[in-house]
């Protein structure tokens, strides 16, 4: 299991489709985080005008600061807080339905086999490799618990 890890991890390395795809990825959430932080900033901001009703500056630029703050706080933290939350639901849906070899091999072969051949799978296919691999590992999760599930249901 280590050698066939290494293996792959060095081939990934090696693999320049792999490698711009990984990249493109991350940019693209990062992206995403910034967006989604600009759009909240820019709420907070309309919020907050209602500070310009109050005719002290002082305390006008108070109550405009404290409901920027406090709204893009709260939005920050809420979508921080749920992500954390359904992260720990998958890790324990992991560690309860699919912590066996099975899976280490799952995982492995299907890197393997998105590395090895990233590049005939981009000609094929217009999507990004990582992603592809994180796709493929939800839709085994979840074949997999839909079949425990099954099975319990007849008793096997």
């Amino acid at each position: 299991a280590w050698y066939s890890l290494t293996t792959t991890l060095f081939q990934a390395v090696q693999s320049d489709v792999f490698l711009s795809d990984c990249k493109s990825f991350f940019h693209d959430a990062a992206s995403f985080i910034q967006t989604f932080i600009g759009w909240t900033i820019e709420v907070g901001q309309s919020v907050a005008q209602i500070s310009t009703k109050i005719p002290n500056p002082f305390i006008a630029g108070m109550v405009y600061w404290i409901l920027l703050i406090l709204i893009v706080g709260i939005c920050v933290a809420g979508t921080g807080i749920l992500a954390i939350l359904i992260e720990i639901k998958v890790i324990e849906l992991y560690r309860e339905k699919c912590w066996d070899v099975i899976t280490l091999l799952m995982i492995l072969t299907s890197a393997a086999v998105i590395i090895y051949f990233g590049e005939a799978i981009k000609k094929a296919l217009s999507v990004n490799l990582l992603l592809l691999f994180v796709l493929l590992q939800g839709a085994y999760v979840g074949l997999r618990c839909y079949l425990e599930s099954y099975l319990e249901k007849r008793n096997y």
